[in-house]
C-alpha cells in the first residue's frame, strides 16, 4: 500500500468531512501544522548551513529577505499562532469533554484571539518588510529582484 502525502490527505479529508466549524477548525489546525513543519525542515536546514556551508547560509539569509520570502514570513507568524491558540482549545477539549458542547464557541474564541494578537504582528512586520524594501530602493535596487550570488 502506498503512503500518501499529509497535504493530499488533508485535502481529500477537508472535502469530505461535513462537520461546520469543527471541519474548518480541524483543516485550519492541519495545514498550519504543515506550514510549521515545512518551515521548520529549512530552518533546520539553513542553520545546520551557518556550520557546514557559511557561503550558503549567507546566501539564504539574503534570499529569505526576498519580498516574497518576507510575505511568507508573515503568513508563517499566522500559522504559528493560529496552531498554537487552536492547540491550546483541542487540549482543554480533551482534558474537559463536557466542554466539547461549546466547541462553536471555542472556535470562535481562537479566531477572535488570533485577530486581536495577529492583525498587530502582521502589520509590524510588514511594516519592516516595506521599510527594507524603502531601503533597497533608495541605492536603486528592488525587493523583488531574486538575490544572485
Amino acid at each position: 500500500m502506498q503512503s500518501e502525502s499529509s497535504l493530499i490527505l488533508t485535502l481529500r479529508e477537508s472535502i469530505r468531512y461535513r462537520g461546520l466549524s469543527g471541519q474548518w477548525s480541524w483543516l485550519a489546525h492541519r495545514l498550519s501544522g504543515l506550514a510549521v513543519l515545512l518551515f521548520l525542515v529549512i530552518h533546520v536546514w539553513d542553520t545546520a548551513n551557518a556550520t557546514f556551508w557559511p557561503e550558503a547560509y549567507s546566501y539564504t539569509v539574503e534570499i529569505f529577505k526576498w519580498f516574497p520570502f518576507s510575505i511568507g514570513e508573515i503568513g508563517l507568524m499566522a500559522a504559528v499562532l493560529y496552531h498554537a491558540l487552536n492547540g491550546i482549545r483541542i487540549t482543554l477539549l480533551d482534558f474537559k469533554p463536557d466542554w466539547w458542547r461549546y466547541q462553536r464557541q471555542s472556535t470562535m474564541l481562537v479566531w477572535v484571539l488570533f485577530a486581536v494578537a495577529y492583525i498587530p504582528i502582521a502589520f509590524f512586520m510588514l511594516t519592516r518588510t516595506i521599510g527594507h524594501c524603502t531601503e533597497l530602493a533608495a541605492v536603486s535596487q528592488s525587493c523583488f529582484t531574486f538575490p544572485t550570488p
